[in-house]
């Protein structure tokens, strides 16, 4: 990560990184404010833009505000990828936001897993992902939020909002809030939460208990959002794709 101190006076940074993806695979724009910094990567398709979040700065850091906006136009495809873990800092600090604003225009692919969320001890994070699909939009996102840098430490503490809607219509609006004395039992005890939403023409979405920690949730005919709790970001993340690949 960059230089940023996690003990720096609570004033926090404002960052607003934003991507736009054109069909054909072309990057129409894109502009960074650590620490949130885009790459563009190799892709495994020609006509598809590949994009890797990097490491730029320390971060989210007490106070501050961060904003994502990815634009996905009709007919483009895009993935996003992330080099590392963000770790969320700042011991007795106000609460850091990190905000995720996805726009994926009609017929549009995107593939987006952007790295675990570490919720060290003394921080909080308000996570916010909001999603506007057209009609036949093609999206999977994953979310992975690790409270605590290890079982034998006080865990910090977050919120997770999703506020999804198709074609102007509201498709998912749920928060998951882990900041009170009782959150544990609200993930059964873990310390590991992943979330994972699957939407398109093209997915037969299923109702699925796959185990009392993983369960997979139709929203709609061609929409289903996974949930997989457990102890460490490597478990959950193998379940995750168990509960995929059964869904």
């Amino acid at each position: 990560m960059g230089a940023r101190s996690a003990g720096r006076p609570d004033t926090g940074v404002k960052a607003h990184t934003r991507a736009v993806v054109h069909p054909g695979g072309r990057l129409g724009e894109l502009h960074c404010t650590p620490p949130l910094t885009v790459r563009r990567v190799r892709a495994d398709r020609s006509d598809e833009c590949a994009l890797c979040l990097v490491g730029s700065a320390a971060g989210p850091l007490a106070g501050d505000e961060l904003i994502a906006e990815l634009t996905v136009e009709q007919g483009a495809r895009a993935t996003l990828t992330a080099t590392g873990a963000s770790i969320a800092q700042g011991r007795g600090g106000p609460a850091a936001s990190m905000a995720w604003h996805l726009n994926i225009g009609a017929g549009a692919h995107l593939t987006a897993d952007p790295g675990p969320l570490i919720v060290c001890e003394g921080s909080r994070v308000d996570v916010e992902i909001a999603i506007s699909l057209a009609a036949d939009s093609h999206l999977e996102w994953r979310e992975l939020v690790v409270l605590g840098r290890s079982t034998d430490v006080t865990p910090g503490a977050a919120t997770i909002g999703w506020d999804v809607t198709r074609a102007g219509r509201p498709l998912l609006r749920q928060s998951v809030d882990l900041t009170g004395p009782d959150w544990a039992h609200l993930i059964a005890g873990h310390r590991v939460l992943a979330t994972a939403l699957l939407t398109g023409p093209d997915v037969a979405a299923r109702t699925v208990v796959h185990s009392r920690t993983s369960v997979a949730q139709q929203l709609d005919e061609h929409t289903v959002l996974l949930t997989v709790l457990g102890d460490s970001a490597a478990e959950v993340t193998r379940n995750l794709t168990a509960l995929r690949a059964a869904s």
